[in-house]
């Protein structure tokens, strides 16, 4: 999975750098010359070289992603509680609506898993 070897958000960002490389390999636009197509060869090859499946497997996650994780979770934690209390009756109306909104997407991601 993305997060096992790079944090999620680089490896969505290489994806979608490489998505774009490709998109212009496929349509290069006019008077490009060899020089130009061999520098987004080049480009699309260190790409492919960051993304994790080219890599040998990780032991272990790296402290940095660990800590991301950490606070993750915590602010997950945070959330849940403010939601609990604002179900109660004990939050402004508008936090009330952002947890349940913030809710909603968690079930919709969870749901695309």
């Amino acid at each position: 999975t993305p997060g096992d070897f790079v944090p999620a958000s680089r490896y969505n960002a290489l994806q979608r750098e490489l998505e774009r490389l490709r998109a212009q390999r496929l349509e290069p636009p006019r008077g490009t010359g060899i020089t130009e197509l061999s520098k987004e060869v080049f480009r699309l090859k260190e790409a492919l070289n960051v993304l994790p499946e080219s890599r040998g497997p990780v032991l272990k996650p790296s402290p940095l992603l660990q800590e991301t994780e950490k606070r993750h979770s915590k602010v997950v934690t945070l959330y849940r509680s403010h939601l609990l209390y604002a179900v109660q009756g004990h939050m402004d109306e508008d936090v009330q609506k952002l947890l349940c909104q913030i809710l909603r997407m968690q079930r919709l991601q969870e749901q695309g898993r």
